[in-house]
C-alpha cells in the first residue's frame, strides 16, 4: 500500500475547485478520478508503507504542530504529461510557495525517512512544484490546451486559511487511480484536541 499526506481546502475552495472539475469534465470528458479526493495541497507524494499506525501517530504530532495558516492559489496551469502512453495534460492551480510549505514538504520527508526508511516518491524534492489539481489526463494535450484557453481565466488569486491535513492511502502499488481514499482527517494546531486515531 502508499499513504501521502495534504493539506486540505476548506469548504468555499472546495465548492469553487470541484464545480470547475465538473464543468470541465462534462464539456470535455476529462474524468472524474481525482475528484475522488478532496481538493488539497500535497506535501507528501504517495510512499510505499507497511503500517498504518506508525504514519497516525506522526500525523498526529505533525498536526498539533502546525497552526492554521494562509495559502494563496494563483491561476490555472497547464502541465504537459504522459500518463497510460497517451500525450495528455494535467490542470493545476498553481499555488504561491510560501517558507512554510518548503519547510514542512522537507520535514515531513526527513521526519520519515528517520523513523520509517526509504519513503521516496517522484516528485518529492527540492524541484516539487506545489498545485491543486483541477484535472488529470483522459485526453490528449491538444484538448487540454483548448481546456485551458477556455477556463484560464476563471479561478485567479484564490486565497483560504488551511485548517486542516489529510492522510490519502492507496490500495494498489501500480495504479494510484485503481483503489484510493481519505484515511484520516486531523485540525492543525496544539489546541485542537487531536487525539489517538485508532481504536
Amino acid at each position: 500500500m502508499k499513504a501521502a499526506f495534504a493539506f486540505l481546502s476548506d469548504s468555499k475552495t472546495h465548492n469553487l475547485v470541484r464545480k470547475l472539475s465538473w464543468d470541465i469534465h462534462q464539456k470535455y470528458r476529462t474524468g472524474l478520478e481525482v475528484c475522488r479526493l478532496t481538493p488539497h495541497i500535497s506535501i507528501k507524494q504517495p510512499f510505499e508503507i507497511s503500517n498504518l499506525l506508525l504514519l497516525e501517530d506522526y500525523m498526529i504530532e505533525l498536526a498539533g504542530s502546525l497552526e492554521p495558516f494562509g495559502v494563496k492559489l494563483k491561476k490555472l496551469e497547464l502541465i504537459p504529461a504522459k500518463i497510460d502512453g497517451l500525450d495528455t495534460g494535467i490542470l493545476w492551480l498553481d499555488v504561491e510557495e510560501s517558507e512554510l510549505l518548503r519547510e514542512t514538504h522537507d520535514r515531513v520527508n526527513r521526519e520519515l525517512a528517520l523513523r520509517i526508511g526509504d519513503v521516496s516518491a517522484p516528485f518529492d524534492g527540492a524541484g516539487y512544484h506545489f498545485h491543486m489539481t483541477v484535472a488529470i489526463g483522459d485526453q490528449p494535450i491538444e484538448v487540454y490546451r483548448k481546456i485551458w484557453n477556455e477556463f484560464s481565466g476563471r479561478l485567479v488569486n484564490l486565497s483560504y486559511t488551511v485548517r486542516e491535513i489529510g492522510m490519502f492511502v492507496y490500495d494498489e502499488k501500480d495504479d494510484l487511480n485503481a483503489g484510493y481514499m481519505t484515511y484520516v482527517i486531523l485540525p492543525l494546531g496544539k489546541d485542537s484536541g487531536v487525539g489517538k486515531t485508532s481504536t
